[in-house]
């Protein structure tokens, strides 16, 4: 059977700068394709790619767009409140085993950065 090898959420926003600098700046991606002309940005950390796509009207999720399984989220978590980052969701351990909290990065959408922890 065929394998699954990736996957990549794609974002939408209103002005592609700012989500790019900011994930790129402060959470540490990589830029690998940069189009502003095209109205897209791919960027990738380890494991997780996201793409950043500009549209003229966005659709942002409520909730988070994704979740982001990390193997220290106390240490990120205090590079995040270190640089003022909007934390919509406190550090929160939950009784289903997971530690984790809530980022929202320009353009409006919110993702989760997670740790199991047994």
């Amino acid at each position: 059977m065929t394998e699954f090898e990736s996957y990549r959420a794609n974002l939408e926003v209103a002005d592609l700068e700012p989500t790019v600098e900011f994930l790129r700046d402060v959470l540490g991606f990589v830029v690998e394709v940069d189009e502003p002309g095209m109205g897209l940005a791919l960027v990738r950390r380890d494991g997780v790619g996201l793409g950043i796509v500009r549209t003229e009207n966005p659709a942002v999720n409520e909730t988070t767009a994704g979740y982001v399984g990390v193997s220290d989220v106390d240490a990120l978590h205090e590079h995040c409140v270190l640089r003022e980052v909007d934390i919509v969701m406190p550090l929160t351990e939950h009784p289903w085993g997971l530690r984790d909290f809530v980022l929202r990065i320009p353009g409006g959408h919110r993702l989760a950065f997670g740790q199991r922890i047994g």
